[in-house]
């Protein structure tokens, strides 16, 4: 910790954001944000999207504070960190810290995806399979999408071989399967999928068809049961009002 300290106080970029983390690992938040405050302040977008998360969640901080969190999470967004372009999405998803915007919600993750954050690549592939609102224009590329359009692979999907290029292109920039991916996306515009957050529920169905949790809007629930089930023993009492994803 010592050395730590020393070089932090020199402006070590790594130094800097370690000890910030170390301290949260401790659970002295407050000190942990006091680190990545200074390390905010100096430019680095690690110790950015570090604070951004915690003044998301309120760690350190008396209560969260929803439109600093989106503030740092923009800046550690335009300097290339694309889990910080996916959590800012979020906020824009549900209008927290910021005016809610589904165009912008997208426009966010598709920054997230073009920096490689794998999630976000298969969240807006899904998206725009699922022809969800704006998600097939914003997430639109030119690129082809390799050898996969051209091995058959694209066939008996009721989507534009355009669009279905683009969902081939972000599913393999994040990583994934795209022979996997379109089968399971073919299934869920069929048939549906389990999107309760209720661990266990077996429920299966379409997505407009699971209510959102009414405080953070970010949950879903097949019904009335589930949800109260979630509530307590679930643990979403606790983590209701947040959107965190690992640092």
């Amino acid at each position: 910790m010592a050395l730590l300290e020393k070089a932090a106080g020199q402006g070590h970029a790594y130094a800097i954001n370690r000890l910030g983390e170390i301290c949260r690992e401790r659970k002295e938040h407050e000190h942990a944000v006091q680190w990545w405050t200074k390390g905010s302040e100096a430019g680095l977008p690690g110790a950015m999207f570090n604070l951004g998360c915690s003044l998301d969640m309120g760690e350190g901080v008396v209560v969260p504070d929803y439109p600093a969190a989106a503030d740092w999470y923009r800046r550690a967004a335009d300097a290339g960190r694309g889990d910080a372009a996916n959590n800012l999405a979020g906020m824009y998803q549900v209008g927290r810290g910021v005016t809610r915007s589904k165009r912008r919600a997208l426009q966010w993750l598709r920054t997230a995806a073009e920096n490689g954050h794998a999630k976000a690549c298969w969240n807006l592939a899904h998206l725009m399979y699922a022809d969800l609102p704006h998600a097939r224009e914003v997430g639109h590329v030119r690129e082809a999408a390799g050898a996969v359009t051209s091995a058959g692979v694209m066939e008996g999907h009721d989507v534009p071989r355009d669009v279905l290029t683009g969902v081939v292109h972000w599913l393999q920039k994040g990583g994934h399967n795209p022979i996997d991916e379109l089968a399971k996306f073919r299934r869920d515009a069929l048939v549906g999928s389990r999107f309760c957050y209720n661990e266990g529920c077996e429920t299966v169905g379409q997505l407009k068809d699971f209510k959102r949790c009414p405080q953070c809007k970010i949950a879903r629930y097949c019904g009335d049961v589930c949800q109260k089930q979630d509530w307590t023993a679930g643990g979403h009492k606790e983590k209701c009002g947040t959107f965190y994803h690992a640092r």
